[in-house]
C-alpha cells in the first residue's frame, strides 16, 4: 500500500468526521468534529467561538485530530492550532462545506470561527494494524 497524502485524504473522505483532542493543561478533552478541510497545507475545522475547545486552545494550542475509516485505517494529525475569525477564512469554509449552514445562520455570525491547524506530523495506521507510518506532508 502506498502511503501518501492522497491516502490520508481518502480516509478522511470515507470517514467524514473525526475527533479533536485538546487540553487546558489539567485535563484532556476529545470532541467529534465534522467536515475537515485542507486549505493551503493547513487542516481547517469550523467551531463555535464560545466553546470550551476554544478556551483550551487559547491555553494550550497543541491539538490532535484523529479520523478512522470503516476498515479502521486511521490518521492522526498533530500540530498547533489557532482560531481565525477572519471573514475571508469563514467564506472559504462556508463555500466548501454547505452543511455548515446547519450550525451557523450566516457567514458573518460572530460565533462562527475557523480552527486552523498548522500540521507538524501526520501518522497513518494500515487497516490491519501492520504499520504506523509518518506521512510526508
Amino acid at each position: 500500500m502506498s502511503i501518501d497524502i492522497e491516502t490520508v485524504n481518502e480516509i478522511m473522505v470515507q470517514a467524514g468526521s473525526g475527533y479533536l483532542a485538546t487540553t487546558d493543561g489539567e485535563r484532556a478533552s476529545v470532541r467529534p468534529m465534522g467536515c475537515p478541510q485542507w486549505v493551503g497545507g493547513e487542516l481547517w475545522l469550523a467551531a463555535n467561538t464560545n466553546s470550551e475547545k476554544i478556551a483550551d486552545i487559547h491555553k494550550r494550542n497543541q491539538v490532535e485530530f484523529c479520523i478512522a475509516d470503516r476498515s479502521w485505517r486511521y490518521v492522526r494529525i498533530a500540530g498547533t492550532c489557532t482560531l481565525s475569525e477572519d471573514l475571508n477564512d469563514r467564506k472559504v469554509f462556508w463555500d466548501r462545506v454547505p452543511a455548515i449552514k446547519d450550525y451557523f445562520k450566516e457567514v458573518n455570525d460572530p460565533h462562527f470561527g475557523i480552527l486552523r491547524i498548522k500540521v507538524k506530523i501526520i501518522r497513518l495506521m494500515s487497516e490491519k494494524g501492520e504499520t504506523i507510518v509518518d506521512v510526508p506532508k
